[in-house]
């Protein structure tokens, strides 16, 4: 596999941290601890290992983990009070009791995240005996320890040995005492993660999933507010939006969470939407998500930087025009996409919202687009990593509802397949991949800055496509495959399928008007012909 446990990000090295104040900003998964500084190498026992699978036992899954943290950012050792965490518990068929990660609820969170034991120590009552071995992450270990606060020192302390005791009634994991869980390496160097008054408790709130099976599902275009040094910039979105009669819906408010739906009131032209509204489980931020209501504020001193920074409401209301189908809540109204319901760890903010209907009628997208070094291969380790653009537009340079936009990937001429197996951050089989789709786990698919990234687990190929798929106003429309051979085999395209060969290779522009040969600078169509009729097109930029 390409990585350990983690994805790998370039940063800036972090040299001194210091003290920051609470979090406002979700933190994301997929760090690795070596981006934030070395850490001391030392041998593994051969019979230590981490506990990553499920124990077995009774598994008490998708809990509600609070705690006080302190946590690691960049450059800063920042504390926060964590509110919406994910949580587990597993009773142990060996009597033990099996708690899923600890020590990483407000801070830097794995793709695959480790547990840690607990002995049964009478009424009720488990101790945690540390240090253990925590998580293995790009090749080197990592210990829970206990931890106490000291007062000279200002923070927490790693203690050699520790216990830290843990009770679990009907349900309910509390930690007792004041003792910290730390993450240190393996000489014992605290790692600035640490935490403190773990409580893990049974999520009772559950998602409201709407499909359009049941109702008439509209999509909407939301602007918002952008910028607070800008009150006129804005960014858009597509949501999703059922009115039936007094009962009004909006849905798409969270990438990972897209058939969740917040419900509210339409009464005389008003839409009142209730704060907390819960939209379910986002593994990439390792959090309950839950959407909050609020008035922003412009804030020029809490974080040294202006901010939006929100009041906490009850609800927000927006004016409905159903003649005209704008939905529009006027500033300072906001609402939040936030991991837990009662402190701001914000996801998306959305300030001032204004919704106007989006139309939808068939349309041809536009072909993915490949650039110059797109395609990398690596052939020892056997896997390929692909970044392309998939358009937002159809082939007139009409937007397109990029929530009914997929892909295929195509391996020579045939339509690639995912399947779990070999894609553990799948639970099912995918061909036609949604286009804000992310694999949370092992981030095997994933989009940054609207470049998508995929990994292929084969170098087996002569040619790699990718085909844009639009499916609205009742019709399926597909691009053309924009194709790239593989680098290993730059002559491959000539091998595609059965071996037909190239007769001919020519050059356009975006107008069509043919070129005399390849541009050495910007965006052109390549086609190629082959000796059997057939013709592919690719899209370059140079």
């Amino acid at each position: 596999m390409k990585r350990t446990i983690t994805l790998i990000v370039l940063i800036a090295a972090i040299l001194v941290p210091t003290y920051a104040t609470a979090q406002r900003r979700a933190p994301q998964s997929g760090m690795s601890l070596s981006q934030f500084k070395a850490p001391a190498a030392a041998p593994l026992l051969a019979e230590e290992e981490p506990i990553m699978d499920v124990p077995e036992g009774t598994l008490h899954d998708n809990m509600y983990a609070s705690s006080f943290a302190y946590g690691l950012g960049w450059g800063d050792i920042y504390i926060q009070n964590v509110d919406g965490g994910i949580g587990k518990v597993v009773e142990g068929t060996d009597g033990n009791l099996y708690i899923y990660n600890p020590i990483s609820q407000g801070y830097i969170w794995f793709s695959i995240l480790p547990w840690i034991k607990a002995e049964p120590a009478g009424d009720g009552k488990f101790v945690v005996k540390l240090p253990q071995l925590y998580i293995i992450d790009v090749g080197d270990p990592y210990y829970a320890y206990c931890m106490h606060y000291d007062e000279d020192e200002g923070m927490p302390v790693v203690e050699e040995e520790g216990e830290i005791e843990f009770t679990w009634q009907d349900g309910v994991l509390t930690q007792l005492g004041d003792k910290f869980i730390g993450l240190c390496d393996a000489t014992a160097d605290w790692f600035y993660m640490a935490d403190q008054h773990i409580v893990y408790t049974p999520q009772t709130d559950e998602p409201l999933i709407m499909t359009d099976d049941e109702y008439y599902i509209q999509s909407y275009t939301m602007t918002y507010l952008s910028d607070p040094t800008d009150l006129t910039a804005t960014r858009n979105c597509i949501v999703d939006v059922i009115i039936d009669g007094e009962d009004i819906y909006m849905g798409n408010l969270n990438n990972n969470n897209a058939t969740a739906f917040i419900k509210g009131t339409l009464v005389d032209g008003k839409a009142t939407f209730p704060t907390r509204q819960y939209l379910g489980v986002d593994a990439y931020y390792n959090g309950h998500i839950y959407v909050l209501t609020g008035d922003a504020f412009v804030d020029t001193e809490t974080y040294g930087t202006p901010v939006f920074n929100y009041n906490l409401n009850d609800e927000i209301v927006f004016t409905v025009d159903e003649e005209a189908r704008n939905i529009v809540a006027e500033w300072p109204a906001s609402m939040i996409t936030n991991v837990g319901p009662n402190t701001l760890s914000i996801i998306s903010d959305y300030v001032a919202p204004g919704l106007v209907a989006l139309d939808e009628y068939p349309a041809t997208p536009a072909m993915p687009i490949f650039t110059e070094g797109d395609v990398t291969v690596n052939e020892n380790a056997g896997w390929a990593v692909l970044h392309f653009t998939i358009p937002t537009e159809d082939v007139d340079g009409y937007r397109l509802n990029e929530n009914k936009l997929y892909y295929n990937i195509y391996l020579d001429d045939q339509v690639f397949t995912f399947d779990p197996e070999t894609y553990i951050g799948l639970s099912t089989a995918m061909t036609d991949i949604p286009y804000k789709f992310e694999d949370n786990i092992n981030f095997d698919i994933y989009m940054s800055n609207g470049r998508h990234t995929v990994y292929l687990y084969t170098t087996e190929f002569a040619t790699v496509g990718v085909q844009s798929i639009y499916t609205a106003g009742g019709e399926v429309n597909r691009s053309d495959i924009a194709y790239v051979t593989n680098p290993l085999n730059p002559s491959g395209v000539d091998e595609v399928a059965t071996g037909k060969q190239v007769s001919d290779t020519r050059y356009y522009d975006l107008t069509g008007r043919e070129l005399p040969s390849a541009p050495a600078t910007g965006l052109y169509l390549q086609r190629v012909d082959y000796s059997d009729g057939s013709s592919t097109t690719i899209k370059v930029l140079k």
